[in-house]
């Protein structure tokens, strides 16, 4: 059974589904319930289920194929059930990418490695000796310029940095995050954006107390609420944001005028946890759309709502990316499909940043990055 390329095209496929399953429920743990024990047992179920539905339905076989004409109905009805599966999420891939994507016109600036407080050392310090680097502490300021269909050239030349993902606590601490802050706030952009996850426990909103001080921006600086937000205490870190003179945005929109034009910036209320009333994200006019939503799910309502641009984190990016595969595990109800940098459906273009923080603390092929984006019209 071994030595039969069916036996392990039969592993890789229900491997496909594992991962395809793991990423659309595991992670999506209802109020109240951990986020570990939650995604242990979806995980656990998954791998359950498959072995006992190959035990029941395969244990004569030997996957050869002269086998399969002496398989009973019943197991030949699990086969082909795998075999559409797969054949449905790859038609599913190809109808994304070659037809519902379209061109972003996006050009790369720079790349600038920030400094970091030399006594923080990452964990897993044995992947090293496989040639494997743990980047956990190794972030980097990334600026794009961007050019949107239908941008007024009067917004033209906007500039916002987005910091997501945090996840202060035990591995990216005040001690940690002090200097790397100073030099963000150095990037004096129009609009600062932080796009939720900045905490990872109910104790981590008063410890950061102040390190978000001082943020300042013709526009504003905002916030949106993500899921590690909502399970540490939403109302606690709202008002320490709220007095450190940061919006958070819960399904609201600001509007700014230049030269005539309005400009709203939309923020999303936590997709999983949050307000489900969008009426006034939906209901928003104006020249310059811009959507800041913690997760790319969100991605239905920048769409629906016209925005030109929304800006997302949640994903690391995959944080952990292998050689041309990239990353296995990205948390989303559409898999792998928004883990990482830009995409453009219709006439909105979606980016997702790595963020800066992560959990748990590794790192692999997934620099940490605030981003700084420069819109122009197209």
């Amino acid at each position: 059974m071994f030595f039969q390329p069916l036996f392990w095209t039969y592993l890789f496929f229900l491997f496909l589904i594992f991962i395809f399953l793991t990423n659309r429920i595991s992670f999506h743990p209802p109020r109240g319930w951990g986020e570990v024990f939650w995604t242990f047992s979806w995980c656990s179920s998954f791998l359950l289920v498959q072995t006992g539905l190959s035990v029941i339905y395969l244990k004569n076989w030997d996957f050869a194929w002269s086998g399969l004409s002496f398989l009973p109905f019943s197991s030949l009805i699990f086969l082909s059930s795998i075999a559409l599966w797969i054949a449905w999420m790859v038609v599913d891939h190809g109808v994304w990418k070659l037809i519902r994507l379209q061109p972003v016109q996006v050009k790369k600036i720079k790349t600038v490695k920030l400094r970091t407080n030399p006594k923080f050392v990452p964990p897993f310090g044995c992947l090293k000796k496989v040639g494997i680097t743990n980047q956990i502490y190794l972030p980097q300021v990334v600026e794009y310029e961007l050019k949107l269909e239908g941008w007024p050239k009067e917004w033209s030349g906007l500039t916002i940095v987005q910091v997501s993902d945090l996840h202060y606590g035990k591995f990216f601490p005040t001690a940690y995050y002090d200097g790397i802050i100073r030099q963000i706030k150095q990037l004096k952009p129009d609009l600062f954006a932080f796009t939720g996850d900045l905490i990872n426990s109910k104790k981590d909103a008063l410890a950061m107390k102040g390190l978000l001080k001082g943020f300042k921006a013709p526009l504003g600086v905002y916030a949106v609420l993500g899921n590690h937000d909502h399970g540490a205490g939403a109302e606690a870190l709202t008002k320490a944001l709220t007095q450190e003179s940061i919006r958070v945005l819960d399904n609201e929109v600001v509007y700014r005028k230049r030269k005539g034009k309005t400009l709203a910036i939309m923020g999303a209320s936590e997709l999983w946890y949050g307000n489900r009333d969008r009426s006034i994200i939906l209901n928003s006019k104006a020249d310059a759309k811009l959507f800041l939503a913690h997760h790319p799910d969100h991605y239905f309502l920048g769409k629906k709502s016209g925005a030109h641009l929304q800006i997302s984190g949640h994903t690391h990016g995959g944080q952990i990316r292998f050689p041309f595969l990239g990353p296995l595990i990205v948390p989303s109800n559409q898999g792998r499909k928004y883990a990482q940098g830009f995409y453009r459906e219709k006439n909105t273009v979606l980016f997702v940043t790595n963020g800066i923080g992560c959990y748990p603390p590794l790192r692999t092929l997934c620099a940490p990055e605030i981003v700084k984006l420069v819109l122009k019209p197209a």
